[in-house]
């Protein structure tokens, strides 16, 4: 039985896609960047800064995509991190998690420090035993910070289960050793474009809670 579910921010538990698309669009307007032709902008959200400036941009030098990330990192800390919204019963089922006795964390590649504030902002921080984000190093994964949550609440990594809602937190999930849950409501992760169609898919909040209540067992 999963004792410790692990949550995803960035379109598992917020919508936080107007924040980062602006703060990407304003950092290519300012630094003049070209951009890439590409059908999904939004599939950036929710991974390494670095592959999302590959991705949408034609990025010409190292020093122009860290550039680039400095600068999307500077207007977000003024503007994008105002800019999101929870998705519908989320709150349900943090409170329905809690009152069923599971331990509940955050992993994201979010700075720490924004992650902690957007959801103190948004009512959910009370949920949480603990936020983990990116320490601003580049050892700072996916993977790792799984782990780092894991060993922070002295649990073992076949107890936990990771919410997410994109390829990169399936892929941190798999390296991390732990199960993994995706959801279509969010920006990465829809039925049809699962390739490996190794992991399960929730809908809606609602079904995250019923997988994890009735299907998420050893």
């Amino acid at each position: 039985m999963k004792k410790l579910i692990i949550f995803d921010l960035d379109g598992t538990l917020l919508d936080t896609s107007e924040g980062i698309m602006h703060c990407y669009r304003k950092t290519g307007a300012i630094l003049n960047l070209q951009e890439n032709t590409i059908e999904n902008k939004k599939c950036v959200i929710g991974g390494p800064l670095k592959d999302g400036f590959q991705c949408l941009y034609k990025i010409d030098s190292e020093n122009q995509l860290e550039k680039a990330i400095a600068t999307y990192r500077s207007i977000y800390q003024s503007e994008g991190i105002k800019m999101f919204c929870a998705y519908d019963g989320i709150e349900e089922l943090l409170k329905n998690l809690k009152e069923n006795g599971y331990l509940l964390a955050v992993a994201t590649l979010k700075a720490e420090s924004y992650a902690k504030q957007m959801l103190e902002s948004a009512g959910f921080a009370k949920y949480f035993d603990v936020i983990h984000g990116w320490d601003g190093t580049d050892r700072c994964t996916k993977a790792y910070i799984i782990t780092k949550v894991i060993f922070t609440l002295n649990m073992i990594s076949s107890e936990a289960i990771l919410v997410g809602d994109s390829e990169y937190d399936a892929y941190g999930a798999d390296a991390a050793d732990v199960d993994f849950l995706g959801v279509s409501y969010g920006f990465g992760i829809r039925k049809c474009e699962s390739k490996s169609k190794l992991f399960p898919i929730a809908d809606s909040p609602e079904d995250v809670l019923d997988y994890i209540i009735n299907f998420a067992c050893d």
